[in-house]
């Protein structure tokens, strides 16, 4: 049995370990964004669900026993899941994040982005769009996917640490339109930016960029398409970027047309680099 704290200070801090969800709503400023107060609450019903149901794996549904670390992927897969979702990222192209072939010589490019002009300069992503990666991707759309996107952004960093040792001044999530997020105050994208801000210990930036119009669904649209549809979709606020090496979050990259018009907008307001970090790749991306 764990000893009570004697002061205030290991009280709180023990709490904080045990129970996060509380201790982050009492600490919710006035100033907080809803969405965040959303996430919050969110929490809260998760929280209270386990008290009556046992964890189970999200993706396998094998019953979890409750973990003494408080990672968050732990808790929520399974290690037979665990295993299968981390793909080697040896044969991707650093600059596209597609697969190369074994004979390939130019490390920065690949044939598939060769021919690509992106603004971004490199892609860090956990695996390809396929498989259990794939349906993982699918749920954590879902209004109840938040903790699996946390599990996917820890995947991502855990993997990947090397390739995050560089510097980053700014996470930034690839923003929806304010529209889309009244309707679904669970986005992914933000959710596995706000996570992977966490663990770098690098600020998250929410409010600098922003989707300026509404755009379709991207998977519905064919590459060419997609493209033509993320011009000045998205805006810049301020000049907090400016010299800044930025770290763009989305959870899949497909043909890449959104991260390179979000992309494009962070250079021109004077960004010094940008890395993609998804959860994802589609191939080919044509």
């Amino acid at each position: 049995m764990t000893p009570i704290p004697y002061n205030a200070g290991q009280l709180r801090n023990a709490v904080s370990d045990r129970y996060p969800v509380w201790m982050s709503i009492f600490s919710l400023r006035p100033q907080s964004s809803p969405f965040r107060l959303a996430e919050l609450l969110s929490d809260v019903q998760r929280t209270a669900l386990e008290f009556v149901y046992p964890p189970s794996c999200h993706l396998c549904h094998v019953e979890l026993a409750r973990p003494a670390s408080d990672r968050i992927h732990v808790e929520s897969l399974c290690s037979a899941c665990l295993t299968r979702l981390v793909q080697p990222a040896a044969n991707s192209c650093r600059r596209c994040g597609a697969p190369r072939g074994p004979f390939t010589v130019d490390e920065d490019h690949c044939l598939l982005c060769r021919r690509e002009n992106y603004a971004f300069d490199e892609v860090i992503r956990l695996g390809l769009y396929r498989d259990d990666l794939r349906i993982a991707c699918l749920m954590a759309k879902n209004p109840a996917g938040r903790l699996l996107s946390q599990t996917l952004a820890d995947l991502l960093v855990d993997a990947r640490e090397i390739s995050f040792a560089q510097p980053f001044q700014a996470v930034i999530p690839i923003p929806e339109h304010w529209i889309k997020r009244l309707v679904r105050p669970h986005y992914a994208a933000e959710t596995i930016a706000r996570r992977i801000s966490t663990r770098l210990k690098v600020g998250l930036s929410t409010g600098i960029l922003a989707k300026a119009r509404w755009t379709p669904k991207q998977a519905k649209s064919p590459p060419v398409q997609r493209r033509q549809q993320q011009k000045s979709a998205f805006r810049v606020v301020g000049t907090e970027v400016r010299g800044k090496s930025v770290l763009l979050v989305d959870d899949i990259l497909t043909t890449g047309a959104t991260a390179d018009a979000a992309a494009r907008e962070l250079k021109r307001a004077g960004a010094s680099r940008v890395v993609v970090a998804v959860v994802a790749v589609s191939p080919p991306r044509v």
